[in-house]
C-alpha cells in the first residue's frame, strides 16, 4: 500500500512541479522527461501494483518497473555532486520494497 500511495502521488507531484527540484538535483535529467515520461510510468506502476493485488502477475509487473524506476534514481544518485542522503535513503528503501513486493506476488 506504501508503494501505491508513494507511486500515485508522485507523478502528480511531479506533474505540479512540486518535485521537480528535487527530481533535476537527484538525476541531472530535463524536467520534461520528469513529466512525460518518468511521472506516466510511475502512475502505471502505481496502478499495476494495485490492480496486481487481485491479479497477482501484474503486481509483479508494477513491482518490478517500480524497482526499475528506483534503480534509475539509484544510478543517477550515484553522480559526483548528486549523493544526497534522503534521495538514496528513499530510492533505497524504494527499491527494497518493490523487489520484496515482486518476490510476495510472484510466490502467490
Amino acid at each position: 500500500m506504501l508503494l501505491i500511495a508513494e507511486f500515485v502521488m508522485a507523478p502528480i507531484n511531479l506533474w505540479t512541479g512540486r518535485t521537480m527540484p528535487n527530481f533535476t538535483r537527484f538525476t541531472g535529467l530535463s524536467p520534461q522527461l520528469a513529466t512525460t515520461v518518468f511521472a506516466p510510468v510511475k502512475l502505471l506502476a502505481a496502478l499495476l501494483v494495485a490492480i496486481g493485488l487481485a491479479v497477482h502477475p501484474l503486481g509483479v509487473a508494477g513491482a518490478v518497473v517500480l524497482a526499475a524506476v528506483c534503480a534509475v534514481y539509484l544510478i543517477r544518485l550515484a553522480a559526483p555532486g548528486r549523493r544526497d542522503p534522503a534521495g538514496i535513503a528513499a530510492f533505497g528503501l524504494g527499491l527494497i520494497l518493490a523487489v520484496v513486493l515482486a518476490v510476495v506476488q510472484a510466490g502467490r
